[in-house]
């Protein structure tokens, strides 16, 4: 059976880029621990929304899970005040 990964959609893709190098290391170890220990993540289903949110510090990465692909589709990612306006 494959490994779990994750594939970052376009706009979390630019908002991760406008980050500080801190930050994005930051954001990609909170990634990478999902695809190791993910029962321990900081996990939880949005009201109201089809997306799962993961904690990392500050920021909020909203994904879906592809059980059949075995893949994270990270959609969006940002801090706790913006991410969920949108």
């Amino acid at each position: 059976m494959s490994e779990w990964r994750f594939l970052i959609l376009k706009p979390a893709q630019r908002y991760l880029k406008r980050l500080s190098k801190t930050d994005q290391e930051r954001i990609i170890k909170g990634l990478k621990s999902l695809l190791t220990n993910s029962e321990n993540a900081d996990i939880k289903p949005l009201k109201g929304r089809p997306e799962l949110r993961l904690r990392i510090g500050d920021y909020r990465c909203l994904f879906f899970i592809d059980q059949e692909n075995r893949i994270y589709i990270i959609t969006q990612i940002g801090t706790r005040g913006d991410i969920y306006k949108k």
